[in-house]
């Protein structure tokens, strides 16, 4: 291992800048790794609050968590990578549709702590995204299979032996969620009366919920679907939230029993009819906020909770809402990788 290898994975600089162990010095215990990026910045949206009537718009860059790319999925991956190497594994598997970021985002963070990569692809709409996602994910060495479901037996093509660590799809589950409530203390003297977040897999969502209780903030968290009823579901979120409760408590008693209640919001109005697939509102929203100096959001996710959020803005007139931007709009190089290196079943998602 390189020297500048080893100082990425030190443990003891991986807890050092943690306000969850801050708090909480048991939590240090957690398989903690440093991908880099974090705290992420807080960013000011004046002319964009003022088009919506709300007294200030905070936007939460959570999208640079990750040294060279992740967003939010680096934050998770920190623990689980981690737990991986704990466990000392070689090998990681994970599954997300085939433009999936937390897919990209594992290879790209396998790739710098020296792990064989696994991605199982799922259907999701193809073009453009999918295919440069996919082709960054090839060629950080990762090792793409075409998966009818998110399971662990799904890609037939694993090395005879192989016993690679399975991280959920998202890394959403209660060791990937205690990373966001790790992010939701850095906003620790920042002012807001509303934080809107995008829904997807729930974890982000539950661990912000969860940390922002944590540390004593009592604004509501409005989580706006951007993907199925069965994947993104208030059911899912409480079951998200307990299971990283009970995860923290297991360690450390002292952390608060917080459970989900009325304060948490699940919009249901910025979905669309499929998941992938760009919504006219989400595409507006995207527009008003590159005009006005707003958030950088994608299609997929965070142009929906945009949407939602220009939807509200008459309920939330005169307050102050921060925006939790999870997009990660920093490119991964391609290098010399093509449509032909993908597997058969892959390549028209490329080309379409």
């Amino acid at each position: 291992m390189t020297a500048a290898l080893a100082s990425l994975v030190s443990p003891a600089r991986a807890q050092a800048a943690r306000p969850l162990v801050r708090r909480f010095p048991r939590l240090g215990a957690l398989p903690w790794l440093d991908l880099g990026g974090r705290p992420t910045p807080l960013a000011s949206a004046p002319r964009l609050a003022a088009a919506l009537g709300l007294a200030s718009l905070t936007i939460k860059e959570d999208g640079l968590a990750g040294l060279t790319y992740g967003g939010s999925k680096a934050r998770k991956l920190e623990l689980w990578l981690g737990d991986a190497r704990r466990r000392g594994h070689r090998s990681v598997l994970t599954f997300g549709g085939v433009g999936s970021n937390h897919a990209l985002a594992t290879a790209v963070a396998c790739r710098r702590l020296g792990l064989r990569c696994h991605l199982g692809l799922l259907h999701a709409p193809g073009g453009a995204h999918a295919r440069a996602h996919m082709l960054g994910a090839l060629a950080r060495g990762a090792v793409l299979h075409a998966a009818a479901r998110a399971h662990v037996e799904s890609p037939a093509s694993l090395t005879p032996g192989e016993s690679p660590y399975v991280i959920p799809m998202g890394g959403t589950g209660p060791l990937g969620n205690v990373a966001t409530v790790d992010a939701a203390l850095e906003l620790e003297g920042t002012p807001f009366d509303a934080l809107v977040v995008a829904v997807g897999t729930t974890g982000t969502a539950a661990g912000l919920f969860v940390g922002l209780r944590a540390a004593g903030f009592e604004a509501p968290v409005i989580g706006v679907r951007a993907s199925g009823r069965a994947t993104a579901n208030r059911r899912r979120i409480a079951a998200e939230v307990q299971g990283t409760v009970e995860a923290l408590r297991a360690i450390e008693p002292r952390f608060p029993d917080v459970r989900l209640d009325a304060s948490f919001v699940l919009d249901d109005s910025a979905a669309g009819p499929r998941y992938g697939q760009p919504t006219p509102d989400g595409l507006a929203a995207a527009v008003l906020a590159r005009r006005l100096d707003g958030p950088i959001v994608d299609p997929t996710y965070t142009a929906k909770a945009l949407a939602a959020l220009v939807r509200r803005a008459p309920r939330l007139r005169g307050r102050r809402v921060l925006f939790w931007n999870t997009w990660d709009a920093r490119e991964v190089p391609t290098g010399g990788a093509s449509i032909e290196d993908l597997p058969r079943r892959l390549r028209g998602y490329a080309r379409g």
